[in-house]
């Protein structure tokens, strides 16, 4: 038997296993089920403009804010109303699939993000001023080798800037 011959080819193996198992982790930044947190939102909002894709997601040609997705929003809100962001404005971007026409999916991606604006407003107190909700249909797909898949119903957020103080004239 040629011992050798096993030795390399279990270290193969290992190794194999070892990167799977690596490549299957969840990031260490702050993200449980693919749901960002709070903290994390601060973070990544309070430091620049860029967009940011949250795991708010809806059915086929629908509006509704679903229980799923209740949970990111539940953080966005908490995120949203700390102290933090408190002076700053953003943009709730929605996004559909590529079912159905251009037209409709571009006013259901606005019903979608005025949908989230307003659940924020309710449920957080976040000012109506803050948030402008904007759909952008099917124009940008996260994921353009499946124009049908959920993935590509989303939400993103975008920094605008700073509000003015309430006390500037």
């Amino acid at each position: 038997m040629n011992t050798d011959r096993i030795d390399r080819g279990g270290r193969r193996w290992f190794l194999a296993i070892a990167f799977l198992a690596a490549a299957t982790v969840q990031p260490a930044f702050g993200q449980t089920s693919g749901i960002i947190t709070a903290d994390h939102l601060i973070e990544r909002l309070a430091n620049h403009a860029a967009g940011l894709d949250l795991n708010i997601q809806f059915g086929v040609n629908n509006a509704s804010v679903t229980p799923r997705a209740k949970d990111q929003m539940r953080e966005l809100g908490q995120a949203l109303a700390s102290k933090e962001l408190a002076a700053a404005a953003f943009e709730i971007i929605g996004h559909t699939d590529a079912s159905g026409g251009a037209k409709a999916n571009k006013a259901l991606s606005e019903r979608r993000a005025e949908a989230v604006r307003q659940y924020l407003i309710r449920n957080f107190g976040v000012a109506p001023g803050r948030l402008q909700a904007t759909g952008r249909g099917e124009e940008r797909l996260r994921d353009r080798r499946r124009p049908t898949h959920a993935i590509n119903r989303r939400m993103e957020i975008r920094r605008l800037g700073a509000n003015p103080s309430p006390s500037s004239p």
